[in-house]
C-alpha cells in the first residue's frame, strides 16, 4: 500500500509543528465524567470531510484528534503518536491520520499502524453522534 504524505516543509516536520489547529470557538466542547461533548454547530473546523480539530486543556489527560472522516464518520483519537508522542494530523481523501514529524508515521482511523516507525496503534476513542452532538467516551 502506498501512503500519502501531508505537505509539510521539512522545518514543520522537525519541530514537530501539526497542520490540524485547536478549536476557533473555545465553548464548541466540555469534558464531564469522562465523556468529552462537541457541540458541532460551534466547531466549524469538523463541517467537511477530511478535516479535524486538536482539544487540549479542560482536564484532558492528553489532547485529542477529532476527525471528520472521509468515510462521514467521526473518529477521535488520543494525540499522540506512539513514536515520538508528536501529533497528528487527517491526510485528507485517504483515510489516515499522520505523525506531524519527519517520521510521518501513517495509522488508519481505527488506530491501526500502517507504514513508519512508531511503536504500535494508536489509542482510539468511541464516538456517537447525535442530536447535533459528538459524544466521546474517553
Amino acid at each position: 500500500m502506498s501512503v500519502t504524505k501531508l505537505k509539510r516543509n521539512f522545518f514543520q516536520r522537525l519541530l514537530g509543528r501539526p497542520a490540524t489547529n485547536k478549536p476557533v470557538s473555545a465553548d464548541c466542547w466540555s469534558l464531564q465524567d469522562g465523556t468529552v461533548t462537541v457541540d458541532l454547530s460551534k466547531a466549524q473546523e469538523l463541517d467537511k470531510a477530511g478535516t479535524a480539530v486538536c482539544l487540549d486543556g479542560k482536564g484532558l489527560e492528553s489532547s485529542l484528534l477529532v476527525v471528520h472522516g472521509d468515510d462521514g464518520r467521526f473518529h477521535a483519537l488520543k494525540n499522540v503518536c506512539t513514536h515520538g508522542k508528536r501529533q497528528l494530523d487527517p491526510v485528507p481523501g485517504t483515510g489516515t491520520v499522520q505523525c506531524c514529524s519527519i517520521g510521518t508515521s501513517t495509522f488508519s482511523y481505527d488506530g491501526k499502524l500502517i507504514e513508519g516507525p512508531a511503536k504500535g496503534p494508536l489509542s482510539v476513542y468511541r464516538v456517537e453522534e447525535g442530536d447535533g452532538t459528538l459524544k466521546i467516551s474517553l
